[in-house]
């Protein structure tokens, strides 16, 4: 990309930023966007597949820091417990719920940014999804490698329980200003990592 293309695009994301805080997601049209960067309609799919992506990147520049250490939890697979790690992980995430909760109820909510994503996700088959999801995955696949996550599981499958369960956990109510309960986070954690089966009789 070059350098104007870059100026542009980050534009476009200051631009989305100020448009969904005016308006909300609903109504953040890529005309009142393009309208708010300075450029015309038709350059946002020069530099974002759908409305949804461009979306997501305003968030994720937003909070740069917190994804950017969601990106290196692959590393830390055979350091502390697994648990702890997801903990760490799952609770940093669960301070953007301010910003992405709205958003991820934007997308469901919206058919149509709904179906971007959809194609989006479709069009990489095969492929980790970005972001944390991918960072998680790929975690879990690295801690299954070293023998401390079962063989049998599914990291992608696992990952997208797991920020499923955050996202139903910052629907609840918490006295952290910073993200949901530490506690009922790690519950949760280890639910997901133990199952609800009772443990076999011992003889």
């Amino acid at each position: 990309m070059t350098d104007r293309g870059a100026a542009t695009r980050a534009r476009l994301i200051e631009a989305t930023g100020q448009v969904v805080r005016e308006v909300g997601y609903a109504h953040a049209t890529t005309r009142a966007i393009a309208r708010a960067a300075g450029v015309a309609e038709g350059t946002i799919y020069r530099h974002f597949p759908d409305k949804a992506s461009m979306f997501f990147a305003a968030v994720l520049q937003q909070d740069h820091p917190v994804i950017e250490w969601v990106a290196r939890l692959p590393a830390r697979a055979g350091k502390d417990s697994v648990e702890s790690n997801l903990v760490d992980c799952l609770f940093r995430l669960s301070g953007l719920r301010d910003q992405m909760l709205p958003l991820e109820l934007a997308l469901l909510a919206d058919p149509e940014l709904a179906r971007q994503r959809y194609r989006a996700l479709a069009a990489r088959p095969g492929a980790r999804p970005p972001g944390p999801p991918g960072s998680i995955a790929e975690y879990l696949a690295a801690e299954q490698a070293l023998g401390r996550v079962r063989a049998d599981v599914a990291p992608d499958q696992v990952a997208v329980v797991m920020l499923a369960t955050l996202f139903g956990l910052s629907l609840q109510p918490s006295d952290e200003s910073t993200g949901v309960d530490r506690g009922m986070l790690t519950a949760a954690v280890r639910l997901l990592l133990t199952g609800i089966e009772p443990s076999p009789a011992r003889p």
